[in-house]
């Protein structure tokens, strides 16, 4: 009995332990595919202009860049349909279908009219520049030249007025249009005047009229509107030194719009803080370069490329530069002032000097940054240090490059680049040259 007991448990763990060699089939467990959810971005552009892109398909979330082009002759006015931003660039995230157009406006050119009611926004910023490209931009907008004259100006004098205008432009070429205003002090309509001016300059309160106004540039402030400038009575209607004051002024424009124009891409720029940060300071020099540069460089010009129209007699003009230069340096010399270029570079030093808060407590006789300016770039002239093409063009168009590669040095490397030698070696040359004899001076500037 007690075998079978055994037998019996036997089997049943023989049945019970059975299998284990068996193979196991698992269980297939198919994922529910994942739904990739896209959506159509559509993008068009009006007449007048073009966008980077036209759109296409994107994975919900994606983030477009899109960047609206004006074509010469208009302006871009902003973007309608699913975006309504002002701003020529934007990023688009496609959450959804969206539909997009950017729009254009014919761009008008009329005198004393502000082209653009308020300052645009930069097409672009980078490395702390902001850039700008105008609808003015074509070969129309930028060679106009508008002259609004008001009553009192005489026919005479508005000839005499554009004839010179349309002869610098000519000769020097322009980057913007401009508007020059000239009136008749005491007898034109002064609020008109000055209504016309504010709305071109985007100011308020106008200019300090006075009869020998004589004043002209560009300003980041109002460049979308062009150059603008000033002229009074007793500058016109002067036929000696009329034209090369109103040549003087026009070159004003040229210097300052080259200064924020880069060749290359065909727009301006600035980098804000480098214009204005520091600008008090006795230090400072603005993007032109020093003071004598800009005034005296105007001067230079105005009297040179005068004198190739038979205006001006340009070898009497720069004797009585000489002279007056002369007279500042013995004037000061008598009380151990001594003066030198370099004290001419900045606005504030100069008014300094020129006023009871010289450290000598006397003021210095006016204006060695025009006398001796426009000598300054005689001289380089006449010791064939450069052309005059280099001393009217060269400088001014390698200024803004030359100022995004150095900031607040482009106007050193560019007169290095121009004349061959640096700004502080032609300072301590041409001081040496103004302690010289008269009679050297002559010969050395080729005016005797």
């Amino acid at each position: 009995m007690k075998k079978l007991i055994l037998l019996f448990l036997g089997l049943i763990l023989i049945s019970c332990g059975g299998g284990g060699d068996e193979d196991v089939t698992p269980v297939q467990v198919t994922p529910e595919p994942v739904v990739v959810q896209k959506f159509t971005l559509t993008v068009s552009a009006a007449e007048g202009g073009s966008v980077n892109t036209s759109g296409g398909s994107f994975t919900s979330g994606a983030s477009v860049n899109l960047t609206a082009t004006a074509q010469n002759g208009y302006v871009f006015s902003g973007w309608s349909g699913d975006s309504t931003s002002n701003e020529n660039s934007i990023s688009i995230t496609v959450n959804s279908d969206i539909s997009i157009s950017a729009t254009f406006e014919s761009f008008l050119l009329s005198c004393n009219t502000p082209f653009y009611p308020e300052k645009p926004s930069p097409d672009y910023s980078e490395n702390n520049y902001e850039y700008y490209s105008y609808g003015w931009q074509t070969n129309q907008g930028m060679s106009k030249i508008c002259l609004n004259s008001y009553a009192g100006v005489s026919e005479e004098s508005i000839f005499l007025i554009n004839e010179v205008l349309t002869s610098a432009s000519n000769r020097l070429g322009q980057l913007l249009p401009i508007n020059i205003t000239a009136y008749y002090n005491g007898i034109s309509d002064l609020d008109l005047v000055m209504n016309n001016w504010d709305a071109l300059k985007m100011t308020n309160g106008g200019f300090d009229p006075g009869d020998y106004t004589a004043a002209a540039g560009v300003d980041i402030e109002n460049i979308h509107n062009g150059g603008q400038g000033e002229l009074a009575q007793g500058i016109y209607e002067n036929l000696v030194s009329g034209r090369k004051t109103i040549y003087h002024e026009f070159f004003h424009i040229y210097q300052n719009s080259h200064k924020l124009y880069f060749e290359e891409t065909n727009n301006f720029g600035w980098n804000y803080s480098r214009i204005t940060e520091g600008r008090d300071n006795l230090d400072f020099v603005g993007l032109v370069g020093p003071v004598w540069i800009e005034e005296g460089g105007a001067e230079f010009a105005g009297i040179s490329l005068s004198a190739q129209n038979n205006w001006i007699d340009s070898n009497q003009a720069f004797i009585d530069y000489l002279d007056e230069a002369r007279n500042v340096i013995i004037d000061a010399a008598s009380r151990n002032d001594i003066v030198s270029l370099k004290d001419y570079e900045n606005g504030k030093n100069i008014g300094r000097l020129e006023s009871t808060n010289n450290p000598t407590g006397v003021s210095r006789q006016f204006a060695y940054q025009y006398s001796a300016g426009s000598l300054a770039h005689l001289y380089l002239l006449k010791t064939q240090r450069s052309s005059l093409v280099d001393m009217v063009e060269n400088y001014y168009i390698d200024l803004a490059e030359l100022e995004r590669e150095n900031i607040g040095e482009g106007y050193v490397y560019s007169f290095e680049k121009s004349f061959g030698i640096s700004l502080e070696e032609f300072y301590l040359e041409f001081d040496e040259f103004m302690l010289g004899t008269r009679d050297e001076q002559l010969t050395i500037l080729g005016l005797n």
